[in-house]
């Protein structure tokens, strides 16, 4: 199905040596710690505390050449003085001295090493070099490296907490199926912060820092096959090698992992980029969002939502399907549920007729069976219809999931507790439960019994809405195009050149595309008579090379309805070339068309994630009201349709007051062939088109400009 992914054979060569470099890490059954405190405070002792207190099943090695001991364990002078093979080596040497140490480590038959230390690419040039040789030494010796100026990682079964963080200061470990990668160490200890103390407890916490070797696509690649882990959070600042992270992303989705990532930082990709409004407008952020979303990732803004997702795919409780049965104590409340269900494109379908009947002997005879359902305050003196009601609803074929709202309710809070949980063991449908006011007992029974709890309405449906959204990420991600076989994220070391718009549509020709209407190229002279095929209404356009957007400058005159005006145009745009000092190769000449539409199409090579495609309504003022949506190639028609459905204008294209309405599978498969001819030019950097005038059941490619590297 995929290139890389075979689910019955396994992942790619190169998905599983980032594994398994991951593994020889994280599976470390004897480490040492270089230069190793007898102070368990200090970022040197820390390791080695923790690991004593939280019972680390394997060996440990002190190194420290000042001490015989520390902390209760015999000392060695160096890693070469243990006299074994040590699966891992901690290092928090100063910066000059981390080389050194994993040379010797390396002799001495160390397999992988954690460096906490700082001082290399965060501080220029010269830490960069330094960074490089890290990478250069694991790659000849054949070790693993993680970090440099990373904070560690911790697996819960065995105890290993290379770690210094101060999240574990006072928090004992508990095991739990929420795994983390992290390029930050502050982030990665505020997750393992709030993940122990809301009890769900973690199975891997990897922080890879400036990833010299091991980074976060091999961390990733192995969590999709550590059998502790069923879900991967994620926060990634950089991605170094964009094929790797897409691959192992697509293997945590075949395995079955939901990945739920924060992805930091905004920015644009550089003044190259933004040459063209593609640049412009599918910038790193734009690019990162599309990676994610297309290899089954769910992104959040917050580790917050980050938990309240995972909570519900770690309690089983993620909904099949978009229809919800909300209950609630309050009728307020039950409208709010309905509105933020909207909101996430959840429904609320109505009861069946056979769960109105079965709700009526339970419900004051004032209320009527609805969704959402008022269970009223009667609730208070007859705690029995709970139950009842739960059960009722739990049985209609028509929902996918009960969230049910409960607000105070202290006095009958264990009858709460027990109705929800007896109904939770009695039906496959999740429950969730939205409970303002509840006591910390209460939340510890239902969560006990794998019901998830939220304080308040917002968040609870806004993760039940980004859950199911994640389940179509991900099966979405499993049926799409197979990842191409070359490289894709390597550009090529050369310049880049700009085509006039002539050439353009000519090598756009070449290519396939249609709709490329007639045209002529003219000196700036006034021709004798129109040429053919033309016919008035024309437009002029000056073509040069140096001027990517020829309307900016006035280099565009439309509407041309005959031979004067015609005179009138050539004589302005030549008057614009010589007193901008333009070197102008002609003017286009072309019969003008109607049409309904205005797209622009984009597709470029990224110089990080490599092929892309951007789509979005198109015109001169496309970069003021942006409206676009970018993917990574490949992609299929189909996944191209739902591009163009994704755009806010996208109702336009269906029609509306008068224009005609788009046959949008013929477009999207006229846009595949063009990106199925671009990936095969690898000479082409970039090809926009806009507008991308559609109507009448064509589209016509009306002003074109393709970039080639040289």
């Amino acid at each position: 199905m995929m290139e890389d992914m075979n689910i019955v054979g396994g992942a790619s060569p190169q998905a599983l040596a980032g594994a398994a470099r991951a593994a020889a890490v994280l599976e470390a059954r004897s480490v040492a710690i270089v230069g190793a405190s007898a102070d368990p405070g200090k970022i040197a002792g820390r390791p080695l505390a923790y690991m004593l207190s939280r019972g680390f099943v394997g060996k440990l090695f002190p190194v420290n050449p000042t001490r015989d001991q520390v902390q209760g364990l015999k000392s060695y002078p160096s890693l070469a003085a243990i006299g074994e093979p040590v699966d891992l080596a901690i290092v928090g040497t100063p910066a000059g001295l981390v080389e050194d140490v994993i040379r010797e480590g390396a002799a001495a038959g160390v397999k992988a090493f954690v460096v906490f230390s700082s001082g290399f690419s965060e501080t220029g040039e010269e830490g960069a070099a330094l960074q490089r040789r890290l990478g250069e030494l694991a790659r000849a010796q054949g070790v693993t490296i993680l970090g440099p100026n990373c904070l560690g990682v911790a697996n819960s079964a065995t105890g290993l907490i290379a770690s210094f963080t101060t999240a574990l200061e006072e928090t004992p470990i508990k095991q739990g199926g929420f795994a983390f990668v992290s390029q930050s160490g502050a982030l990665g200890a505020y997750w393992m912060d709030i993940c122990l103390r809301s009890g769900l407890g973690f199975s891997k916490w990897i922080t890879t820092g400036n990833e010299c070797d091991m980074d976060a696509a091999s961390a990733i690649a192995y969590l999709a096959d550590d059998p502790q882990t069923r879900v991967i959070g994620l926060y990634v600042e950089d991605i170094r090698d964009s094929l790797a992270f897409r691959r192992a992303l697509l293997r945590a989705a075949a395995a079955g992992k939901p990945v739920i990532a924060i992805k930091a930082g905004r920015s644009q990709a550089g003044a190259a980029a933004a040459a063209s409004h593609t640049g412009a407008l599918a910038g790193d952020d734009a690019l990162y969002d599309a990676c994610l979303r297309q290899h089954g990732a769910l992104r959040v803004d917050s580790l917050g939502q980050m938990m309240d997702v995972a909570r519900l795919f770690l309690f089983d409780s993620v909904p099949q399907g978009k229809r919800l049965a909300v209950m609630s104590v309050s009728g307020g409340a039950g409208v709010l549920i309905a509105d933020e269900a909207e909101r996430w494109a959840l429904e609320l379908p109505a009861l069946a007729p056979q769960t109105a009947q079965a709700l009526a002997p339970v419900l004051p005879s004032f209320v009527k069976a609805a969704n959402p359902l008022d269970l009223t305050g009667n609730v208070v003196q007859d705690t029995a219809s709970i139950s009842r009601a739960l059960e009722a609803v739990a049985r209609d074929p028509g929902n996918d999931a009960i969230v049910l709202f409960v607000g105070l309710m202290h006095s009958i809070a264990t009858a709460f507790t027990d109705a929800i949980a007896q109904a939770r063991q009695r039906t496959h449908r999740p429950i969730v439960v939205i409970w303002i006011g509840a006591k910390e007992e209460s939340v510890s029974v239902l969560e006990q019994a794998r019901i998830p709890v939220f304080r308040d309405i917002p968040p609870a449906v806004a993760a039940l809405g980004a859950a199911v959204r994640l389940n179509g990420l991900r099966h979405a991600a499993l049926t799409a195009p197979a990842l191409p076989a070359p490289r894709c994220d390597a550009m090529p070391a050369a310049s880049i050149a700009f085509l006039l718009e002539w050439d353009s549509k000519a090598l756009l020709r070449e290519l396939g595309t249609a709709g490329i209407p007639d045209g002529v190229l003219v000196d700036g002279d006034m021709p004798d008579r129109l040429p053919a095929p033309l016919a008035y209404p024309v437009v002029a356009k000056l073509q040069a090379s140096t001027v990517l957007h020829k309307s900016d400058i006035g280099g565009v005159v439309l509407g041309i309805m005959d031979d004067e005006q015609l005179r009138a145009a050539l004589l302005r745009l030549r008057a614009i070339a010589s007193d901008r000092g333009i070197d102008a190769r002609g003017i286009l000449l072309e019969s003008m068309q109607r049409f309904d539409h205005e797209l622009l199409l984009g597709l470029r090579r990224d110089v990080r994630f490599g092929p892309t495609l951007t789509l979005g309504r198109g015109g001169v003022e496309v970069e003021l009201d942006p409206d676009v949506v970018c993917r990574l190639l490949p992609l299929d028609a189909q996944g191209i349709q739902e591009m163009i459905e994704g755009l806010r204008s996208a109702k336009l294209l269906q029609g509306f007051r008068g224009r005609g309405a788009v046959d949008l599978p013929a477009l999207a498969w006229q846009i595949a062939g063009l990106c199925e001819a671009f990936l095969a030019r690898p000479d082409l950097a970039e090809i926009e088109i806009n507008p991308l005038a559609v109507g009448e059941g064509q589209a016509w490619v009306l002003d074109a400009v393709v970039s080639r590297f040289e």
